[in-house]
């Protein structure tokens, strides 16, 4: 069954303003084991973790370990597999290290060409690794993100991994974010957060952000006009052109 953008409206419309919780056991019930969470260990993509965990919903939860993330996060994905029984964290890898891609193709960070080429190379190539075995990704993108991310709705497309992307938090504020880890004190939070960093990537490319700065300003700091890596399709506008899911799916695109 070929899914557009326009089989998703009915969703999203019955989604629209819903809370995240209510979205995610929909993804369970509808695609079971064929869904997973994706996340980098930002604060949202934990909140999302947690509330997924604590009402007791099984998710694979997809994790890119780039080979240049702090220790920090490191740390927070091997936690959260700890203490989330619900939730198996499945680890991807690029196919070659950062030395050996830098030995090979040098420091490709430093250019904006590079930089491209380095995210697609070390982020969204190793998602190729769970083609085929999702149908359904949920990330923790929001609308109050700006940028790209404005228009986000609750389902989405990404055709490069044939899988339909869902977005739990699209209509959730920073402030609602901010009382969901005050409600909740074992909620997994980055430490680099307290550090003063507004969102974390890799080291080489995220710095602290000050008060006064936009919330994505850490990114690619060095780079003008950088603002995303690319593993989401959202912010490379990559929706167009459907994905192919089961025919058993009909159903949830029923008007």
């Amino acid at each position: 069954m070929r899914i557009t953008e326009r089989h998703l409206e009915p969703l999203n419309r019955r989604f629209q303003g819903a809370p995240p919780v209510e979205l995610l056991r929909f993804v369970r019930e509808s695609f079971g084991p064929r869904a997973a969470i994706m996340s980098s260990m930002q604060r949202a993509g934990t909140a999302l973790c947690h509330m997924a965990d604590r009402a007791g919903l099984s998710f694979d939860v997809v994790f890119v370990d780039t080979g240049v993330l702090h220790a920090e996060t490191l740390a927070t994905r091997d936690e959260l597999a700890r203490t989330h029984p619900n939730l198996r964290v499945v680890t991807l890898s690029p196919e070659r290290s950062f030395a050996q891609q830098t030995r090979e193709e040098g420091l490709l960070y430093l250019s904006k060409e590079g930089q491209e080429r380095c995210c697609d190379l070390r982020k969204s190539a190793p998602l190729s690794a769970i083609r085929g075995r999702y149908d359904a990704l949920v990330a923790a993108l929001r609308r109050g993100e700006g940028g790209a991310r404005a228009k986000v709705a609750p389902f989405g497309l990404d055709p490069a991994n044939n899988t339909l992307r869902v977005h739990p938090f699209a209509s959730l504020t920073g402030e609602e974010l901010d009382a969901y880890f005050a409600a909740h004190e074992d909620a997994l939070e980055n430490p680099l957060h307290g550090m003063g960093f507004r969102t974390i990537g890799c080291f080489p490319c995220t710095t602290p952000v000050l008060p006064d700065e936009p919330e994505r300003a850490g990114r690619w700091r060095h780079l003008a006009s950088v603002e995303y890596c690319g593993i989401n399709p959202v912010d490379r506008g990559d929706t167009d052109g459907g994905v192919d899911l089961d025919d058993r799916y009909e159903r949830l695109f029923a008007a």
